[in-house]
């Protein structure tokens, strides 16, 4: 459920938000191209060839700066910028502790059996490689970063576009698949390697044209794989979330180099960065910003705390309770008391794929949010209580 969003400026308290990821087309090609020739795919849209109708709106325009151009921006004080980027080497790895785990992909490789062998990947860069399964061939691409790095919001995108079917394993439980169009399957990690539900999917492989998801090591064959630096933001997009946050090209065009730097272009990381500096005022962010680089700990738990520190009292406290609760919708949220108009605050708050009108906050700061706008025992069992009763 995480996103990075365009409509930060608009989402405040009371006013339901109409959040839109930026457009990457870049990597939604990409996904193209790994399914363009899938045999049992009815979706003919499942091409590199452009779809009707109006382009994507690609964000605000940046205006062209030759020294930005020439790689040479603020390299006229290289202590600052090796302070900013010793910053962003510690930081970021909070989007990234689960990203690697070799114990748990020999697990994976011992479940899926010697008949699946042909179908294990061998190599962690992965190559162009098919899966033989019993009713031809069909392509499987592995997207694999830490948490925050984008996925589950580009495969929305890509599935909402695309017609493939997109399914979130929050329970760890796979559904019945069927054998048309595309499937992705978000959330591999929570399968328990020595459970039917891995092997399930491992049946699916070749069978199946799909796309699997997960924050640690996927070991199966795929013609593609996408990995945490394939979905970092490069600096025009790190520009083109904050430009859209603060409804202020320049003064985007300003700041983004900094906090590209700060971040690496850790989509989490940009998105919470660019809430916060929306919320400051303008004489204020530059400052604001650089003092990141002197932040002891992980960058996206402070983040967390100084954007809620930045929202207003009925804001926090609708934040505080609804991160002890599942999605909701509006009736929900006006029968516990929580809020009259229910709506976004990106992105802490946002609308729940595949369940319309529901909003939730993000599994990856849940916990933090948690720690940091903490519930009494008693409230937090009356609130889940008066939930669960209706």
């Amino acid at each position: 459920m995480t996103g990075w969003w365009r409509d930060f400026g608009a989402a405040r308290f009371g006013r339901p938000a109409s959040p839109r990821p930026i457009a990457r087309p870049g990597l939604l090609a990409r996904l193209d191209r790994a399914f363009a020739n899938s045999a049992t795919s009815p979706t003919p849209q499942l091409t590199p060839e452009p779809r009707p109708g109006p382009e994507p709106d690609p964000g605000p325009a940046r205006e062209a700066d030759p020294r930005r151009e020439a790689g040479l921006e603020h390299r006229a004080d290289p202590e600052r910028v090796a302070n900013l980027e010793r910053a962003a080497d510690l930081n970021r790895e909070a989007g990234r502790e689960r990203e690697a785990d070799p114990s748990r992909e020999a697990d994976l490789k011992r479940e899926a059996g010697p008949e699946r062998e042909a179908g294990l990947e061998r190599e962690r860069d992965g190559g162009s490689v098919l899966v033989e399964g019993g009713r031809g061939v069909q392509p499987v691409v592995v997207v694999v970063a830490g948490s925050g790095a984008g996925k589950s919001t580009l495969l929305q995108q890509w599935a909402e576009a695309r017609g493939a079917v997109l399914v979130q394993l929050e329970d760890g439980r796979v559904p019945a698949v069927g054998t048309g169009a595309v499937t992705v399957l978000d959330g591999v990690e929570r399968l328990a390697v020595d459970g039917p539900e891995w092997r399930s999917i491992v049946k699916l492989v070749g069978v199946v044209p799909l796309v699997l998801s997960g924050r640690e090591p996927i070991p199966v064959a795929a013609v593609d794989r996408l990995g945490a630096g394939h979905l970092e933001f490069a600096e025009d997009e790190t520009y083109q979330v904050l430009a859209a946050a603060l409804a202020d090209a320049a003064g985007a065009d300003r700041l983004a180099p900094d906090l590209h730097l700060l971040t690496g272009g850790w989509p989490a990381l940009v998105g919470l960065a660019a809430a916060w500096l929306a919320r400051l005022p303008v004489a204020e962010r530059g400052a604001s910003l650089r003092q990141l680089a002197r932040v002891d700990g992980p960058l996206r738990d402070h983040l967390v705390g100084v954007l809620l520190q930045a929202l207003h009292h009925d804001e926090r406290e609708f934040v505080r309770r609804l991160a002890h609760l599942p999605a909701i919708d509006a009736a929900t949220a006006d029968a516990l008391d929580l809020t009259e108009d229910l709506g976004g605050l990106p992105p802490i708050v946002l609308p729940v794929y595949g369940k319309g009108g529901r909003y939730g906050v993000p599994e990856p700061l849940r916990k933090t949010i948690q720690q940091r706008l903490p519930l009494a025992e008693q409230e937090r069992r009356a609130l889940l209580e008066a939930f669960q009763g209706m």
